[in-house]
């Protein structure tokens, strides 16, 4: 089977004038960052987040804010120490993610632990296709990169503003992955589910009033993207959930069946989709990507964000 991106990148013809040569100079950086040994990244990783933690301090703000919503009973010093956490870990996962996407997955050269090969595979056998659903943590990138060692995945994903940036993540992740999914294009997913293939959606972000419903996530309501559960009910796919994370010396991936989705109801499924991702945050909190806006959209329309 050709390997095919949903949506046609823009030709590199185009992308090689004078205004677009900083991004190909850092792209070239990154080719060379992403071939650091594990350790190495880490280290270096950890420095680039203790500078973006002192340098970067509207997404510092973003963080903290995150984190005084989602732990209300930790004191200013543990917030302000789990922030330090989560820039060194978003240092490494930059990194990581150059290294993704300049490495087959067969290349990369780390440890990895992996449960639910079974799971998939009953999943499956019912020949409906599958859902993965996961939250957005650092590692997000090498961890799609890996699981594609053990399953066909068509990942959703969103287009980039920087038409260069997106060019290169296209091209390599179609070297990865045999197809990946424009997150607009609904008629690829479901020609993926029909044809009994796995796509995978993070569904942890506010997609905006239009696109959501809203349910609690760590005791607040947030904006939750309300169209998996529909998905699941038109199309009898299963739901699973992918949890994956960093560990000292590699990578954990774990799939489970999440078989109270769909529950037939929106804001119900957005619910226990909530709930499933505060279960795989709390064990690596650091990891989560607490710079995401996840509350930006308020229940009452017109009130501020807290950011």
């Amino acid at each position: 089977m050709a390997k095919k991106n949903s949506k046609k990148t823009v030709s590199l013809k185009t992308l090689l004038g004078p205004k677009y040569w900083p991004t190909w100079i850092f792209m070239g950086l990154a080719w060379l960052l992403g071939h650091l040994p594990f350790k190495a990244q880490k280290v270096l990783g950890h420095l680039l987040g203790n500078l973006l933690f002192i340098t970067a301090k509207r997404r510092r703000n973003i963080c903290l804010t995150n984190l005084k919503i989602c732990y209300p009973l930790m004191s200013t010093e543990e917030h302000i120490s789990l922030s330090k956490q989560h820039f060194q870990s978003m240092g490494f996962g930059f990194l990581e993610t150059f290294s993704s996407w300049f490495h087959k997955t067969d290349e990369l050269k780390v440890d990895v632990e992996f449960e639910g090969e079974d799971v998939i595979k009953d999943a499956l056998a019912e020949g409906k296709g599958c859902v993965f659903i996961s939250g957005h943590f650092s590692s997000l990138d090498i961890c799609g990169n890996l699981m594609s060692r053990y399953a066909e995945v068509h990942p959703i994903y969103k287009k980039q503003n920087n038409a260069v940036f997106n060019f290169i993540m296209e091209r390599q992740r179609a070297r990865i992955f045999k197809k990946t999914i424009e997150r607009s294009n609904m008629r690829e997913v479901l020609r993926s589910l029909k044809t009994n293939k796995i796509i995978w959606y993070a569904v942890d972000q506010d997609y905006g009033r239009k696109n959501s419903v809203f349910a609690p996530f760590f005791n607040r309501e947030s904006a939750t993207i309300s169209h998996i559960g529909r998905i699941c009910s038109m199309t009898q796919a299963p739901v699973l959930l992918y949890d994956y994370g960093r560990t000292d010396t590699g990578y954990k991936l774990k799939v489970t069946k999440v078989n109270a989705l769909p529950s037939g109801d929106d804001v119900e499924n957005a619910r226990i989709m909530n709930q499933q991702m505060e279960a795989v945050i709390e064990p690596k909190k650091a990891q989560y990507y607490w710079t995401h806006r996840r509350f930006k959209t308020q229940v009452v329309e017109g009130e501020p964000s807290p950011y």
